[in-house]
């Protein structure tokens, strides 16, 4: 019914009537639910670092380009554009020293289950007698020892 009607109405304005259909809405997937949270902070650690890399040599520029005006007007409103450049740039440079220390926080607590020394504690179970019998076994095949070396130099 409605496009009769809208048909009749293009006759009447002499109009051509067109019947436009509404594009099919696209299957996207998403591609973050499938990547694991290591994944996400390495493509994140690696986007957030280039930007801040290209904001950096931007900054360079602009701080070169202002310099020259500055030194060329000498006025002192050029002056302090070029203080806030600066402190903008190294702002900047503290912030990619910073993602770099997080990053590698993050990785540490992934690869944080496994230790990274071992040590064993052993315990002696017998009497006291026995153990100095041992030490004083073990005292005297060092002496020997001692005595052995000193005989071939």
């Amino acid at each position: 019914m409605k496009d009769k009607t809208e048909k009749n109405i293009s006759d009447v304005l002499d109009i051509e009537y067109t019947v436009f259909e509404e594009p099919k809405a696209e299957e996207t997937s998403i591609q973050s639910l499938s990547k694991t949270s290591s994944e996400q902070a390495d493509s994140d650690y690696a986007l957030v670092r280039k930007n801040l890399k290209n904001i950096i040599t931007q900054s360079e520029a602009a701080i070169e380009g202002i310099l020259d005006v500055a030194s060329e007007s000498e006025s002192p409103r050029a002056y302090e554009v070029v203080s806030q450049l600066i402190h903008s740039s190294l702002d900047a440079n503290t912030k990619l020293l910073e993602l770099h220390k997080r990053m590698k926080d993050l990785k540490k607590e992934e690869g944080g289950s496994t230790p990274k020394s071992i040590t064993n504690n052993s315990i002696y179970v017998g009497s006291t007698a026995e153990l100095q019998k041992f030490l004083a076994e073990r005292k005297k095949s060092k002496q020997l020892e001692k005595k052995d070396a000193d005989k071939e130099d």
